[in-house]
């Protein structure tokens, strides 16, 4: 049986699934879609063209579905919505906004745990098991593919893209696009590449031989010096094209990423 505080303001028009959990002092707005067994704690705000998927979870204050702070589209009625995925945990003052018409709307995909004071701008595209750490700050129409850590602080820069499994080490500036299966850092500064995710690639069950056969593409992006990076690329293909996370690392570079990989940490491998 779902469970609606007094005090929470349901308007009409909104959809609550079964055994929701609705505390007080929330606003429902009235285009709303609250999957089963979603639990709003208190005090959360939810408006716009937003779902939510079954079993997730929004703590106090946080702000989800309103109109973004894009300036060139502030007509509530062009918004293109929210949508967020399955057994999501959004913490605590999260605030993320609509898409507006230079897309088909803000996506989080299932099983996402976005923390404290983050933010999600307009038209992001976040996948799935992706974690925002507290205060991370992510600008409008970032693409963010699955596994990724974002660590606290940390800032991105509209239109950047990150791949796979990346981590993005604390109080990072990122500018560039993030290469899949990699760390980048930049301590107060512009994150660059560091070395392979070791650690988390073990975690999700990557091979010894996964793991090599990806560091055998960024080490010839990043470390050899004969030819051009096209070219060395074009070499290691031949090397890793049994590999489908290498060939995915290469098919990055060469198709997806559209702001640059940038350089890499002095300090890398």
């Amino acid at each position: 049986m779902t469970e609606i505080h007094p005090s929470a303001i349901i308007k009409d028009g909104a959809v609550i699934g079964a055994d929701c959990k609705i505390g007080p002092g929330c606003i429902v707005g009235s285009n709303v879609v609250l999957g089963d067994r979603v639990e709003l704690v208190a005090n959360v705000i939810i408006d716009g063209k937003t779902s939510i998927g079954d079993d997730s979870i929004v703590y106090p204050f946080a702000v989800l579905g309103v109109m973004s702070q894009d300036l060139k589209w502030q007509d509530e009625s062009t918004m293109t919505g929210l949508r967020i995925g399955k057994r999501c945990k959004i913490r605590e003052y999260v605030t993320i906004h609509s898409g507006t018409p230079a897309s088909d709307g803000t996506e989080i995909g299932d099983d996402c745990q976005i923390m404290v004071n983050a933010h999600v701008g307009h038209d992001c595209k976040v996948g799935n098991s992706v974690v925002m750490s507290n205060l991370v700050q992510v600008a409008g129409h970032v693409e963010i593919e699955d596994f990724v850590i974002l660590s606290g602080g940390s800032m991105v820069l509209q239109f950047v893209r990150i791949g796979r499994n990346a981590f993005i080490a604390g109080m990072s500036g990122v500018a560039n696009d993030v290469l899949p299966y990699a760390i980048y850092e930049g301590m107060s500064g512009r994150a660059t590449y560091r070395t392979i995710n070791r650690v988390g690639l073990m975690r999700h069950g990557f091979t010894n031989e996964d793991i090599h056969a990806i560091h055998s593409v960024y080490s010839a992006v990043f470390h050899e010096t004969e030819g051009t990076v096209e070219e060395r690329l074009k070499r290691v293909r031949k090397e890793v094209k049994n590999n489908m996370y290498a060939m995915d690392a290469i098919d990055f570079i060469e198709n997806r990423s559209k702001r640059g990989i940038g350089s890499t940490n002095k300090n890398a491998e």
